[in-house]
C-alpha cells in the first residue's frame, strides 16, 4: 500500500513564485493552494503537514504579513530557499502594448518593476493583486490589460510573454518552509522583544559577539502591542544544539520581555529561473 503524500500549503493558485520554490524543495506531494499567506499559516495549524511562504526580497525587502504571522502562530521553520526571480510582462494571445492600460499583479512584482512601468507604461493603471498567478488567471478574462508574474505562470494559463526581466535590477526572493516540527541545520532564527531601558539591544547582541556567533540578518518591526516597543527579528549561524548558541539565548532571556525561537534549519539552497 502507497504511503500517504505530505501536503504542502503554498499560495495561490498554481504558478505563483511560492510553488515553485516550493517544488525545488518537495517532490511527490499534493500542493494545498491557499488565498493569501495567513491562510498558509491556518492550513499548516490546522493539520497540513508543511507550509512554503515568502520572507523576504533583495529589492522590497520583508513580507510584512509574513512576519507577523510568524510571531502569530506557534510554527517552525524548517526549511528555506532562494530564488533569483525573472519578472514577465504577460498578455492574453494577440494583445498589443498600446492596447494595454491596467497592468495587474502582486504588490512586491509591481514594485519591482518601477523603472520598467514608467519608463514603458506611464500612463497604466497599477491594479494590486493576491498572487501573480492571481493575477494571470483573472488576466483572461479582461480586455487591455497585463499582468506580471513567472514564465512558468504564463505557459499554465495560455498567456504570451511580451517582455521578460523587467525588474529594475537582479532580484531574489527567500522562502521559508513552515511546520509544527522542528527542524535541524545550521542556521536559527529567533525573535525577540526588549526591555525598556538604555543599552538593552547592545547587551543582548553581546551575548552573540562574545560567543563569535555571526548574525545573518537583524530586523526591527513594531510589537504593535504598544507605541514604541519594537520586536527584533534576527537570523544567526549555528544550531539550537551548539553549546554557545544554548548559551547565548539563555543569557539572554534575562533582557527580554518576549523570546520565541522559531528553529534551526539548513541553509539556502539557490535557483535561477533567468
Amino acid at each position: 500500500m502507497r504511503k500517504k503524500r505530505d501536503r504542502v500549503a503554498v499560495l495561490g493558485p498554481e504558478g505563483t513564485f511560492t510553488e515553485i520554490a516550493a517544488r525545488r524543495i518537495f517532490k511527490d506531494v499534493e500542493f494545498v493552494y491557499c488565498d493569501t499567506v495567513s491562510a498558509v499559516f491556518d492550513s499548516v495549524s490546522s493539520g497540513v503537514e508543511f507550509g512554503v511562504v515568502a520572507i523576504e526580497n533583495s529589492l522590497e525587502g520583508s513580507v510584512n504579513t509574513t512576519m507577523d504571522c510568524l510571531i502569530d502562530y506557534d510554527l517552525k521553520i524548517c526549511n528555506e530557499v532562494v530564488l533569483g526571480i525573472n519578472l514577465c510582462l504577460v498578455v492574453v494571445p494577440g494583445t498589443k502594448k498600446e492596447e494595454i492600460d491596467t497592468i495587474i499583479s502582486h504588490p512586491h512584482a509591481l514594485a519591482q518593476c518601477r523603472r520598467f512601468l514608467s519608463e514603458n507604461f506611464p500612463d497604466a493603471r497599477l491594479q494590486r493583486h493576491e498572487s501573480t498567478a492571481a493575477a494571470m488567471e483573472e488576466l483572461k478574462r479582461l480586455e487591455g490589460s497585463a499582468a506580471i508574474g513567472p514564465r512558468e505562470a504564463a505557459k499554465i494559463y495560455g498567456l504570451d510573454v511580451l517582455f521578460e526581466n523587467i525588474q529594475d535590477a537582479e532580484s531574489q526572493t527567500r522562502f521559508i518552509v513552515i511546520s509544527k516540527e522542528a527542524g535541524t541545520g545550521r542556521k536559527t532564527s529567533i525573535i525577540f522583544a526588549l526591555k525598556d531601558e538604555p543599552g538593552a539591544l547592545y547587551r543582548a547582541l553581546k551575548e552573540f559577539a562574545e560567543r563569535d556567533i555571526n548574525l545573518t540578518k537583524i530586523e526591527s518591526r513594531p510589537s504593535k502591542r504598544k507605541l514604541g516597543e519594537y520586536l527584533f527579528f534576527v537570523d544567526l549561524e549555528g544550531s539550537l544544539d551548539d553549546k554557545e548558541v544554548k548559551d547565548a539565548l539563555n543569557s539572554i532571556k534575562e533582557r527580554t520581555t518576549f523570546l520565541k525561537i522559531l528553529g534551526s534549519y539548513r541553509e539556502d539552497s539557490y535557483y535561477s529561473l533567468r
